[in-house]
């Protein structure tokens, strides 16, 4: 444990470091010194962009923790609520089409809180942001319930907006509040959206602060008031109840307009409720524990949870927190396409008192196999089930013949070899311990992927 901590720490951009050996994981700060990081995304080249909500708009290197300010929104109003600058999203042919989408507060005459939804172009040369459209505004917004999560999913931009604490606007399909809204990239109106000539596409939402897709399902957190945190699957013209239902519909009352408004029911509801924030769907195969599951983090209970469905992904069936994650208020999670997970925290109580900070969860495996070698998480072979008591079954996808598999623990010492011939095999692991554990696969005399595995 010791050797492991000593070539960690050698990294000197690892300024806090967690790690335990009951975990396969280990977690570093990248950033501090912020103001709510509301929404991350990542870009192609690697690079994080997000929002904070005092109004910039920034770019991360999350190796480095070098951070570039690429503008700042003069016009942004957080209005001593909840409001800012919050749902960000580049569009999906960036950079080669420099298009970010962005949501903010505003003020009109002095009192009036806005929303709308912009369109910043970037400058490769000046390295910058500029104004280049507007989508939408005057928008209403309130000191709470103002969204704003953005998302784009097959070239269609998704956004979130809340009831600005007015329990007319959810139901009203005429107001743009209590909803989300569906656009295409040019700010125009779907021809299939579900009503002809409106952005809406769900309604009867509270305060959805959070939204990704699950495979081809768009899903959505939802804040409830004193109960009733909501997960909902959203899909086209569906009614999520607000405020006539407060998560499923299981009063008298609530089963009556259930009926009759064709009420999309939660997927999870949490009463007392544990603040709902940002989400994302954990596809990689870096932390298989975690694979095709969903990320959620929580303000209230200052955690981040792995929530699992059912097989038709209609119901969450499980919910776990992950152990040693525990930064405060935690705003948002963002899976990286390499697998690796950032969060970022909410404990800033003012601009003048930036103590946020953005994480990144990551696996300091395979490096440390103590091997030399350089390893490359591939997808030819796949371990399953992970976890697993008994038998695990290693496949391999692309069929090249005969492997050496070496069985490591997580110091990286040697238990034993296993050789693999075809294109399946069953490995019994019923006499291990408890753990996490590596399988090195060697395909011609050289390490071509590393399978993690864990026994219950």
């Amino acid at each position: 444990m010791m050797t492991k901590i000593s070539i960690l720490l050698m990294a000197a951009f690892m300024s806090v470091q967690f790690f335990a050996q009951t975990n396969d994981y280990s977690v570093r700060e990248v950033k501090n010194g912020l103001y709510i990081p509301w929404e991350m995304v990542s870009a192609p080249d690697g690079s994080i962009w997000f929002t904070q909500r005092h109004g910039a708009i920034s770019r991360l290197n999350p190796v480095t923790g070098e951070i570039k300010q690429l503008i700042f929104e003069q016009n942004v109003s957080i209005n001593n609520g909840e409001g800012g600058m919050l749902g960000l999203a580049l569009h999906p042919d960036f950079p080669n089409t420099p298009e970010v989408f962005c949501s903010y507060n505003y003020l009109v005459n002095g009192n009036d809180y806005r929303q709308k939804l912009v369109v910043y172009e970037y400058n490769p040369t000046t390295d910058a942001l500029t104004f280049s459209r507007l989508i939408i505004d005057n928008i209403d917004a309130a000191v709470i319930h103002n969204g704003s999560r953005l998302l784009i999913n097959n070239n269609k931009l998704y956004m979130t907006t809340g009831d600005a604490a007015d329990l007319s606007y959810p139901q009203n399909t005429s107001s743009l509040n209590g909803k989300i809204l569906r656009y295409n990239l040019d700010g125009t109106i779907p021809g299939d959206n579900p009503i002809p000539g409106s952005p809406v596409w769900s309604f009867g939402h509270r305060n959805p602060q959070g939204l990704a897709m699950m495979g081809t399902k768009l899903i959505s957190s939802e804040h409830g008031p004193s109960n009733d945190d909501e997960i909902n699957i959203i899909e086209s013209g569906r009614n999520y109840g607000w405020p006539n239902v407060e998560g499923y519909c299981n009063l008298p009352s609530e089963i009556t307009f259930c009926n009759a408004n064709n009420v999309y029911e939660p997927a999870k509801s949490w009463t007392p409720t544990i603040a709902v924030c940002g989400i994302d769907f954990y596809t990689h195969p870096l932390f298989p524990q975690w694979q095709n599951k969903l990320l959620l983090a929580s303000l209230k209970n200052q955690a981040l949870y792995v929530l699992t469905f059912n097989a038709d992904q209609n119901t969450v069936i499980s919910q776990v927190d992950i152990p040693e994650i525990s930064f405060g208020r935690i705003r948002d999670v963002l899976a990286a396409p390499n697998g690796k997970i950032y969060v970022s925290t909410s404990n800033s109580n003012n601009v003048n008192n930036k103590i946020d900070k953005i994480y990144e969860i990551y696996d300091p495996t395979p490096s440390g196999l103590h091997t030399g070698e350089a390893v490359a998480l591939k997808d030819s072979w796949t371990a399953s089930p992970v976890p697993a008591n008994n038998l695990i079954t290693i496949q391999n996808k692309s069929n090249n013949g005969k492997a050496e598999i070496d069985l490591v623990d997580m110091s990286g010492k040697f238990i034993k070899q296993i050789h693999f011939e075809g294109k399946q095999m069953q490995i019994d692991i019923t006499d291990l311990a408890a753990g996490f554990y590596y399988l090195k696969i060697k395909e011609n005399g050289s390490v071509s992927q590393v399978l993690k595995i864990q026994k219950l």
